[in-house]
């Protein structure tokens, strides 16, 4: 099971061993199979319990889930995520509410923004749950990302409307991994990109925050979003790369006269200019500090409000 699922797997091969566990609190859901029988399972854990059946549970309890073994793994992976989720784990998004959401945007091209989202993307993974986004109407197929026949990021919006769906579950079988960052394949017509409405976007957003277990949203945004200032307005932190030459400082410049013009002058005070012109490894490293900075800082002018 990934990591991400903020849960550690532990495997018993006795009923004592499960009993150990239980004393340092390792506990939240036991699998059991329904080979063992009610009585016997309540004795063995009194918590919230998974049966492994192969047909239907005859004697199934009000506190027991059933989950058929003979199934397609992303099924098993569905009926698990599912008991996790309804657990609700100390720590997990759904529970503190501290996902943020890091835009990496540019009007410079070719300045390699996607590799520098993603390798800042798996960076961030080694200590955190990460989800990546491609918001490009050109992601590209068969480059960084080859799952052509994959659910993408257009289903995972159509599962988003449906208000009685748990976004977190249905997704589930959907991530594809690369390291350790997730991602959700990129929408593969660029028309059906440029459809979605601000709204859409934001209603997706706030549902990952708070239904799936990610703590980190990174949105690799192209220009040609249907309104790319505001989508930015739904990032807490915007990375933009840029370049030292004078072209790249006129693009920039542009757009810093843009935000003034249309009033979105906020989003400044919100980015950060990221120099591309380093070595990548180096400046992903920086990137990583100033964002444990800046979340930091954020933390604290956070609890100084309230207890002011």
């Amino acid at each position: 099971m990934k990591k991400e699922v903020t849960a550690g797997v532990r495997i018993c091969s006795s009923p004592e061993m499960v009993q150990e566990l239980l004393k340092i609190g390792l506990i939240k859901v036991l699998l059991i199979s329904e080979d063992v029988p009610y009585e016997k399972r309540k004795q063995i854990f009194t918590g919230k319990r998974i049966i492994l059946t192969r047909q239907h549970c005859v004697d199934l309890g009000e506190e027991e889930t059933e989950l058929r073994k003979y199934q397609p793994v992303d099924g098993l992976m569905t009926g698990i995520l599912k008991g996790l989720q309804e657990e609700k784990f100390p720590g997990s998004c759904a529970d503190n509410g501290n996902g943020r959401i890091l835009g990496v945007y540019s009007p410079v091209h070719r300045i390699g923004k996607t590799t520098f989202s993603l390798k800042l993307g798996k960076a961030l993974a080694q200590s955190e749950d990460v989800l990546y986004l491609n918001l490009e109407t050109y992601a590209g197929m068969g480059g960084y990302f080859r799952d052509q026949d994959a659910p993408d990021l257009a289903n995972v919006l159509y599962y988003a409307k449906q208000e009685r769906d748990d976004i977190g579950i249905r997704i589930a079988s959907m991530v594809k991994r690369m390291g350790d960052l997730d991602y959700i394949p990129p929408m593969k017509v660029w028309t059906d990109l440029r459809a979605v409405h601000t709204e859409e976007w934001k209603t997706l957003f706030e549902r990952l925050i708070s239904q799936s277990v990610y703590s980190v949203i990174i949105l690799d945004i192209g220009n040609g979003m249907e309104d790319v200032f505001q989508l930015l307005r739904l990032c807490d932190q915007i990375l933009m790369p840029c370049a030292e030459d004078v072209y790249a400082m006129a693009k920039i410049a542009q757009y810093q006269h843009m935000l003034k013009v249309l009033r979105y002058q906020e989003l400044e005070s919100r980015t950060m200019y990221i120099n591309m012109g380093k070595n990548m490894r180096q400046t992903v490293k920086e990137t990583v500090e100033l964002l444990k900075e800046s979340t930091e800082k954020r933390f604290f002018y956070a609890e100084g409000r309230t207890t002011s």
